[in-house]
């Protein structure tokens, strides 16, 4: 399953359009006016203005196109801006050729000969040209840059809602009764036989509470994943004290992967959804293997267990908001550049594989 972004409300279609024919058809009105205003005869005139204008009209699309390349392409913007420049001096000069044609062609229907324009209107022809395109290209930039500013605030702030909300939710998790009752249980009995290893089982719980809290008073919308990896710890040490020999683990995590930040939240509710459906409900439990990687600028985190199984349908269908709240934050903190994929191998089991871009490696 891929996420993606959150839907937003655009403008139809068809307003850019027209807002660009009508441009084009004012710009056109001018050129008429001003060839009037040199005694060009009607007819002329209105051939000369379609010469110019026709040639940079088709190609003014590509200019907003290149425009919005540039706009969003990542790296540093000088570079950017220096090559839409370069382009738009290239389409502008196609635009001349363009308009150097139909006066060509307009010669040959009137006359019967083609007739060049001189050197000095050919030249002014490729400054308006240049300068058209160019206001093209800057407005298309402008436009687009100020689009991606406001995708960006939206995603914050619809970040920091689902934040909020998967605070909550883990919140509620940690102190929900049967999992507190069942810890509290399990401690009980260890407190007689092994004190020590009940006092250890304490710090675990004091750890979870702890992770969350801070999580709620920073505000942070990421953490190395080294702090989400020892807070998957604790909850697995305190669910083997519930589970015993029924619950076998396996980490595996790559050095230069722990130092990739990550949202938090990100990994725990993957361990629990296992735990929860391919380990409690079975007398023999089972195996989960969770491992981190780190290639090619992206970080693979998977959770692998060898229970039943399940259909992308059943975990879509579950009541259970950990997973869709995951894929949410995911959609508005990487802008679609993160997947969350679940998978039933042949074999059996279940496995998810969640793979964001490394911010370590896109930043430096």
């Amino acid at each position: 399953m891929v996420t993606t972004p959150f839907e937003r409300q655009t403008a139809p279609r068809a307003a850019p359009r027209l807002a660009y024919a009508a441009a084009w058809i004012l710009l056109g009105c001018v050129y008429v006016g001003l060839f009037k205003a040199s005694a060009v005869p009607l007819s002329a005139a209105v051939r000369n203005t379609l010469a110019a204008i026709l040639p940079n009209a088709a190609l003014g699309r590509l200019s907003l196109a290149l425009a919005r390349r540039a706009a969003s392409a990542p790296g540093g913007r000088g570079k950017h801006l220096a090559r839409l420049a370069l382009a738009v001096v290239a389409v502008a000069m196609v635009g001349t050729a363009g308009w150097l044609g139909l006066v060509a062609l307009d010669g040959v229907w009137i006359s019967g000969a083609v007739r060049w324009p001189s050197g000095t209107i050919v030249a002014w022809q490729a400054f308006i040209n240049t300068l058209l395109h160019a206001v093209l290209a800057g407005a298309g930039y402008a436009w687009n840059a100020s689009e991606a500013v406001r995708e960006a605030v939206d995603r914050a702030t619809r970040a920091e809602v689902l934040r909020a909300r998967a605070e909550l939710q883990l919140l509620r998790s940690q102190l929900n009764p049967h999992f507190v009752l069942n810890t509290l249980h399990a401690l009980l009995g260890l407190v007689r036989r092994d004190p020590a290893r009940a006092e250890s089982a304490l710090e675990r719980l004091g750890d979870l509470l702890k992770f969350g809290q801070w999580v709620h008073q920073s505000g942070a919308d990421f953490v190395p994943l080294s702090r989400e990896w020892d807070f998957v710890k604790s909850y697995l040490d305190l669910e083997r004290i519930r589970l015993g020999e029924r619950l076998r683990v396996s980490l595996a995590a790559d050095e230069g992967a722990l130092q990739v930040p990550v949202p938090p939240f990100a990994l725990q509710p993957l361990v629990e959804n296992a735990i929860l459906h391919a380990i409690a409900p079975r007398a023999a439990g089972g195996r989960i293997d969770v491992s981190a990687r780190r290639s090619d600028g992206r970080l693979r985190l998977c959770v692998e267990d060898d229970g039943p199984g399940a259909s992308e349908a059943a975990v879509a269908a579950s009541p259970r908001m950990g997973l869709r709240l995951l894929q949410e934050r995911l959609a508005a903190l990487y802008a679609g550049r993160a997947r969350l994929n679940y998978e039933s191998p042949p074999a059996g089991g279940f496995r998810v594989r969640l793979d964001v871009p490394d911010v370590v490696s896109e930043l430096a």
